[in-house]
């Protein structure tokens, strides 16, 4: 309740101002709640002023857990099931992360707002081999280092901020030492201007107080400059660590015949994708472009079945808007008592895929583990049957070893050339594939004006499909002639598509002007609509007001009758009440003293004799107390003196017996010693009887 207490308290404060109360609280919806996370999360962040309902829910909770990450919010569930109580809008995780997010608003509002500007971009390794990204990179790197630096300068001011109270007090306090700093200055001038070489020690002076001025600048830049210094010295440690990185995976690399084993792998794949993938996509490719060409020689719908369409669309869009309607009130729905049921079982089934595609990712692991071990397997099998080389044998590897790692340093240059040369041309191709995609874009668009959209991709397709397939057999090493005739193949299908698309462009040439005109017609009677619509669209807002007004007015005086019928019923109980109480039939209770009472009077009234009886009794007692208290006091005085009087005597016997007996003790001889028991017990028993 706290909890809850505390949220409604910093929620009704500004800068929300919702004026809630507890009760209003506590029934808001699971929307609802996600709604106020989200007004709290726009306050912290201009982001996040999205409306719900424009936005999926799957990416609505993306966004928050995104969000919350940047703002470091610890949380101890799993990430889905954090993610589906979000979704869900569960009470159990909203509340917590209402408090948590009102409790530190200032300290979250400066940590969004660094998150801006500090939160690193992911840029992908392979990117990095561009040196422009490398150097645009490090130039934003150097620019979170200035914005560190400038924020922690700017708070320091602002701790360091004086009021205006005191800075006008301080420039009084200035001019008036100026003055008096004036008036002494031409006191000392009148008073040193009879000294002798006066100018040449003011001249002096001045070039003093000039390179004290320019010792302070200089200590200033000393400090920028050493400031740059750490920013290099920064950089020049992630250079280190990037070069470190290639060295050691060029390292991991130097071996000849794992990169041939890898080029042989990267054979397999292209040859993979040659006989089976293209294959089945340029069968897709074709398919498509045949239901395109069906669509294209079927006649153009005249405006009847345009209108149906449109109809049939507008229905299947109200429906879909019911079933959504349907679905978010079931999912909003607080009775609802399967929503848990649902909840775990989306959770199963989502752990099922991935458990699912971590047994497939590890199955392909473990495969081509096999693959390896089998292939390491043979080679030692291969191995243990050679011989042992010794002696000019040896010598002999040994010239040849020496000579393949003269050839593999040289093949490793290579290599390196290829690799700089292979980045150049990366960057170029990236470049040209920019220039592609904006001229692609524009003859697409020509194609489309044309009546021809998808020739240009088509073709594009068979162009990739031809210079794959050129890769791929040189890579093989496959003959020219093959080679010559899969282009010619490819030229030949080529050809057959244009010349199957000749007569359809002709076709569509003759449809333009027709398209035309109907598009003409079209906006004329879509612009009559539009005005009608207006009108009728305007002349509804008014009507729904009216609507909305009398319905306002309808509740408001359907709540008065409801409040007039209880108030009249309230007041039948009373009046019934009364009556009963006038007819004695209100009660019936049996009294102490065996009498029954009918009526709250009678009732009322024994109680009252009950309670003057006692009232008479207590005050008896208290008059009996206060004539014995006196007495009573003095006697009691009497028998404490007495106690102690007794007390007394039976320590003095008690002391006496004991040195009787320690006498007798020493002395070693019977000593007569009169003992009192029977007066000792006496007293005790005076003091009993008393």
């Amino acid at each position: 309740m706290s909890e809850i207490q505390f949220i409604v308290d910093r929620l009704n404060e500004p800068p929300f101002n919702m004026q809630l109360s507890l009760v209003s609280f506590d029934e808001k919806s699971p929307f609802e709640l996600l709604e106020i996370v989200n007004s709290i999360m726009a306050n912290l962040s201009d982001d996040h002023k999205i409306d719900l309902r424009d936005e999926t829910p799957e990416g609505t909770a993306n966004r928050m857990m995104d969000f919350f990450r940047i703002l470091n919010y610890k949380q101890v569930m799993e990430p889905q099931m954090f993610k589906q109580g979000l979704l869900h809008g569960d009470p159990g995780i909203i509340y917590p992360i209402l408090t948590w997010m009102l409790h530190k608003l200032p300290e979250l509002q400066k940590r969004a707002y660094l998150a801006k500007f500090l939160v690193n971009v992911e840029v992908p390794e392979h990117m990095f081999t561009d040196e422009e990204v490398v150097e645009v990179y490090q130039n934003y790197k150097d620019l979170q280092e200035e914005f560190k630096e400038v924020h922690k300068m700017s708070e320091k001011f602002k701790s360091q901020l004086i009021s205006p109270a005191e800075i006008k007090k301080a420039i009084v306090q200035m001019e008036e030492d100026k003055n008096m700093l004036e008036h002494k200055v031409e006191n000392l001038h009148t008073k040193l201007q009879s000294t002798e070489r006066f100018d040449d020690m003011l001249v002096a002076s001045g070039k003093l107080r000039v390179e004290q001025d320019e010792q302070l600048k200089l200590q200033d830049r000393l400090k920028e400059q050493r400031s740059h210094l750490l920013q290099a010295e920064h950089r020049l440690n992630q250079l280190k660590a990037t070069l470190s990185e290639k060295r050691a995976t060029e390292a991991g690399e130097s071996d000849i015949m794992r990169l041939l084993q890898k080029l042989d792998e990267e054979v397999k794949v292209l040859s993979r994708k040659v006989h089976g993938e293209l294959p089945n996509e340029i069968a897709r490719k074709q398919q498509r472009m045949e239901e395109l060409q069906q669509v294209l020689s079927q006649p153009l719908p005249n405006e009847n079945d345009m209108r149906e369409m449109a109809q049939h669309r507008q229905g299947l869009m109200r429906a879909v808007g019911a079933l959504e309607d349907r679905k978010r009130a079931m999912l909003n729905n607080p009775d609802d008592k399967l929503a848990m049921f649902r909840q775990q079982a989306n959770l199963v089934s989502k752990k099922r895929e991935q458990v699912m595609v971590r047994l497939e990712t590890t199955a392909r692991e473990k495969a081509d583990v096999d693959a390896e071990l089998a292939s390491k397997s043979k080679e030692v099998d291969a191995l243990k049957g050679k011989p042992v080389l010794k002696g000019e044998d040896f010598r002999r590897y040994a010239t040849e070893l020496r000579g393949k790692t003269a050839q593999y340093k040289r093949m490793k240059s290579e290599l390196a050339e290829l690799r700089a040369e292979w980045g150049l041309l990366s960057r170029t191709e990236a470049l040209l594939r920019e220039q592609e995609s904006g001229i692609s874009s524009k003859l697409g668009e020509a194609e489309a004006r044309r009546g021809v959209s998808g020739f240009q991709q088509t073709q594009e397709q068979l162009e990739k499909v031809s210079q794959q397939k050129a890769e791929v057999d040189s890579v093989k090493g496959k003959t020219l002639e093959e080679i010559s005739q899969v282009v010619e193949e490819i030229n030949t299908q080529i050809k057959e598509n244009k010349n199957r698309l000749a007569p359809q462009i002709k076709a569509l040439r003759s449809l333009r002007t027709k398209f035309q005109e109907v598009e003409s017609e079209y906006l004329e009677k879509k612009a009559v609509f539009d005005n009608t619509k207006a009108g009728l669209d305007s002349e509804i807002s008014k009507m729904q007001a009216e609507l909305d007004s009398a319905q306002k007015e309808k509740a408001h005086e359907e709540s008065n009758c409801h409040y007039y019928e209880s108030l009249a019923s309230i007041e039948r109980v009373k009046v019934n009440r009364v009556e009963d109480e006038k007819q004695g039939r209100s009660i019936k209770r049996h009294m102490p003293d065996g009498s029954v009472v009918r009526s709250y009077k009678d009732l009322y009234e024994a109680k009252i004799k009950d309670q003057d009886r006692l009232t008479k009794e207590l005050k008896e007692r208290q008059k009996h107390i206060k004539e014995n208290h006196e007495p009573n006091r003095i006697q009691m005085g009497l028998f404490k003196d007495l106690h102690k009087l007794m007390r007394c005597k039976v320590d003095m016997q008690q002391r006496a017996r004991a040195e009787a007996n320690s006498m007798a003790a020493a002395s070693g001889q019977d000593t007569n010693v009169l003992t009192m028991e029977d007066d000792a017990s006496q007293p005790a028993q005076d003091s009993a009887t008393y």
